[in-house]
């Protein structure tokens, strides 16, 4: 875990040769309050502004030391008809270099809440390093070995752009490599806005969807908000009971997890068929439910599929009781004013939330119902902001350990963790070269779910280890079945790549 250190670290912005980071009013534009705030430092080379509690906890460590975890690097990875050069690349990492967060190294006390960033020296190439395989075959084993690579120990902010660049004229693919201390997934993509750009190499505008941004600014009568106040009561005790609650049925899937679950450095990423987004809205407004729904609707029917296959009797025997669930990262939207803030803008303001797959369902139709009537509920209430303020109060008063047990105890009684972030809804380039395709990979302590939509496309994958949940690799295929079959339920003609995947 990383230590207050003794000595003071130089800026970047003042190295004598290739400055990383100009001067808050050059990097600020014409926000002068915001670029007032970002130049605010304490002689001793730390930034004003601390860290939340959620954001220190993952610099100084969320779990319990037996657990053995690793570091939570998000690996946000492009794919490329031609791989990006460095010298494309440096003006990418000077823009990423401006913000705080990633131009130096957090800092603080174990289970405080005093975290800090301490600035400090390093050149763009510095964040940037090459990767050769001799064939597009080899990138994905690749990025699989990059996976537990760590960005802490180079002395360096935690972050870096990893090229893996194949032979003229073949696919490569550029991995940007992001501490989730920096960030979560709505930080991040307000990051992604300042360094992607469209074919015709102009700033893109707001990847997150309106209805995304706005949806905690409803206003709400004061009918509304009396309810709210004694529903914020009950969602309290929701909140409280979640680590020790019910475990997720011991299905096929589970049982080699077990209750007491470690890490077992064994990751593999498993991807899905890439889907056309215009076919997944189509199902969705035929079956009046939201994008969301199809998608998690039917990667419960796909985990069902996958315990039929290995003969589980608990799916059997259960039946509608069958238990499996996901933990979904709900992040709160920036206020607009954080936006231009280059201390603020990257932040983790963001809860999990604990949704049922429905697995017990064997008709399609039915379970997406099921989950579309549960999520509503998860939205029409303030279970979110109920658990944020929880998460930012509480365990900071905790002893560290008890706080470690705490998250530890919320995620071994779930199955699954399911991600679902928007990206930019046409073509872009990064570092000059156009991005074909792109994929999120994050390791955590049970299978991630990682779901990005791009250029009309909805690509997903799942990071597993597919030597605990043997035959897992097959849950693609099971996905293909269960949008097939709903696809049949609600009159709509399945793409052939998806028919042609089920039929594997």
């Amino acid at each position: 875990n990383p230590q207050r250190q003794s000595q003071p670290i130089e800026r970047a912005d003042k190295l004598a040769s290739e400055p990383l980071i100009s001067s808050p009013n050059n990097t600020m534009g014409n926000n002068k309050s915001a670029g007032a705030k970002y130049a605010e430092r304490d002689a001793d080379g730390l930034s004003a502004r601390k860290m939340s509690f959620t954001s220190a906890s993952m610099a100084f460590g969320a779990w319990p030391e037996a657990v053995k975890m690793c570091e939570p690097t998000i690996n946000a990875t492009l794919f490329f008809k031609t791989c990006p050069s460095v010298e494309g690349l440096v003006p990418l990492v000077q823009v990423v270099s401006s913000y705080e967060r990633c131009s130096g190294v957090p800092e603080g006390t174990p289970g405080k809440a005093d975290w800090r960033i301490r600035y400090v020296d390093f050149k763009p190439e510095d964040m940037i390093r090459t990767i050769s395989v001799n064939s597009p075959d080899e990138i994905h084993g690749t990025i699989e070995g990059l996976l537990h690579d760590s960005c802490r120990n180079k002395g360096l902010p935690w972050w870096e752009i990893v090229r893996i660049e194949g032979p003229p004229n073949t696919e490569s693919a550029v991995v940007i490599r992001i501490d989730h201390v920096i960030g979560d997934g709505i930080s991040l993509v307000n990051l992604m806005e300042q360094i992607l750009e469209d074919t015709e190499g102009k700033k893109l505008d707001n990847i997150i969807p309106a209805s995304m941004a706005n949806k905690f600014k409803k206003k709400k009568t004061f009918g509304q908000r009396v309810s709210q106040f004694f529903k914020c009561i009950y969602y309290f005790f929701v909140v409280l009971g979640l680590p020790a609650g019910a475990f997720d049925s011991n299905t096929a899937f589970r049982k080699k997890l077990g209750k007491k679950m470690v890490y077992t450095w064994k990751r593999k990423l498993v991807k899905f068929e890439t889907m056309p987004l215009a076919y997944i809205k189509q199902l969705k407004s035929e079956g009046g439910v939201s994008l969301n729904d199809v998608m998690f609707s039917c990667l419960g029917g796909a985990l069902r599929k996958y315990n039929l296959s290995q003969g589980c009797e608990v799916t059997e025997k259960k039946g509608k009781k069958t238990l499996m669930r996901a933990l979904m990262p709900v992040a709160f939207p920036r206020p607009d004013v954080d936006k231009n803030d280059k201390s603020a803008i990257l932040r983790n303001k963001w809860v999990f939330v604990s949704g049922d797959f429905g697995v017990g369902y064997e008709d399609c139709m039915e379970r997406l119902h099921f989950v579309n009537g549960k999520m509503n509920t998860l939205k029409n209430s303030p279970l979110a902001g109920v658990q944020l303020a929880v998460q930012e109060t509480i365990p900071p008063k905790l002893p560290v350990n008890l706080g470690r047990q705490t998250v530890y105890d919320t995620f071994i009684r779930h199955s699954i963790i399911f991600s679902n972030v928007p990206g930019p809804e046409k073509p872009v380039k990064f570092g000059g070269e156009q991005v074909t395709e792109t994929q999120m990979y994050f390791n955590n302590l049970v299978p991630q779910v990682g779901i990005l939509s791009y250029d009309g496309k909805i690509f997903m994958n799942m990071n597993i280890d597919t030597e605990a949940i043997p035959g897992s690799e097959a849950l693609p295929q099971y996905f293909a079945q269960e949008l097939v079959e709903l696809s049949t339920k609600l009159g709509i003609e399945a793409p052939l790549e998806i028919i042609n995947k089920a039929k594997e």
